[in-house]
């Protein structure tokens, strides 16, 4: 694999500022904390809402279905909030932003600070042998690629990826993050606790707010969702052009609120200048796409396409669709 991509990223940069200028790219990274609030908050509330709705409703009521898979891709969408908020942006006190974060990611089953590390150093080494996503390459057949789609994913995160992720449970990357910064070590873990605890009560309380408000949903719904988060992120990647860091799937309303405009053509944005809020990631790609266009990224158009590719082991995750293979 390529080195480094570092020099890589500053040819895009460098691309990107000489069409758009620095004024109109400050402009994009400006926060408008009214919108940032309402995410980091309003999202969890939701989930309590359609906890509340899974676990007293009637699955003959289509708005129950409707709560499900809302509610499974809520589990992501909240981890976005926090990569977005909180990993790339460091928004509010450190304290606060480490609890906060910590109740975003919860459902998710994983460490906060673990999962910045890893995140991090995935935008530093994009694609190399240090890409923190590199066990990525290793989902590389039929039989793993659907296995990692539903509720099996649990069992293969657990024997086959363990310590690769920043899931709950121990592995050399949660124990240099303890040592580095045990502060923040303590107040994540006493977040977790307390939410576990939380959890617990509610499951000793009705079991429904908690089998069928979290787990079902969790089980069913996310993991067919999150493989479509990998599809649409870095499954089409060409190293030797520095605008081609991932799928460059023209999203849309849904797809973009589903994964929180940080998918696709979105997710490219997001590696030029991770520090644009989602809100303002639309109006970036709308002045960022005839760049990336120009320079022959391709652009990919049909999601089930897409998914037949991944599904079917046609190729690897970080490789060249065929059309630009042989063109």
């Amino acid at each position: 694999m390529d080195p480094q991509p570092t020099g890589q990223l500053r040819a895009a940069r460098a691309q990107i500022v000489q069409e758009l200028g620095t004024e109109q790219l400050a402009r994009l990274h400006r926060g408008n904390l009214f919108l940032d609030a309402l995410a980091i908050f309003g999202a969890p509330l939701l989930f309590l809402a359609c906890a509340w709705h899974l676990a007293t409703g009637s699955v003959r009521d289509v708005l129950w279905w409707v709560a499900l898979i809302v509610q499974g891709d809520l589990v992501l969408v909240m981890a976005f909030i926090n990569h977005d908020a909180f990993v790339h942006r460091k928004l509010f006190a450190p304290r606060l932003r480490w609890v906060l974060g910590s109740i975003l990611v919860w459902p998710t089953l994983v460490r906060a600070a673990v999962y910045e590390k890893q995140h991090l150093t995935h935008h530093r080494a994009l694609g190399t042998e240090d890409d923190s996503e590199l066990y990525k390459m290793g989902i590389d057949t039929p039989l793993k690629r659907l296995a990692y789609a539903s509720p099996l994913v649990v069992v293969y995160r657990s024997f086959f990826l363990g310590g690769k992720t920043a899931a709950l449970g121990r592995s050399d990357a949660a124990t240099a993050v303890k040592r580095a910064d045990p502060a923040r070590d303590r107040w994540e873990r006493g977040t977790r606790l307390a939410l576990f605890a939380t959890a617990a009560a509610s499951l000793a309380w009705d079991w429904r707010f908690v089998v069928l408000g979290y787990l079902l949903p969790f089980v069913l719904v996310t993991p067919p969702i999150n493989t479509m988060r990998i599809v649409l992120e870095h499954f089409d990647l060409e190293r030797g052009n520095p605008l081609w860091v991932g799928t460059f799937y023209r999203t849309g309303p849904l797809t973009r609120l589903a994964f929180w405009w940080d998918a696709g053509d979105c997710h490219l944005v997001h590696h030029f200048y991770a520090n644009i809020p989602f809100y303002r990631v639309g109006e970036a790609l709308r002045l960022m796409r005839p760049i990336m266009a120009r320079a022959g990224v391709l652009e990919q158009r049909s999601l089930p396409r897409l998914l037949l590719e991944w599904f079917s082991g046609a190729r690897q995750h970080w490789s060249v669709p065929g059309p630009a293979r042989n063109s």
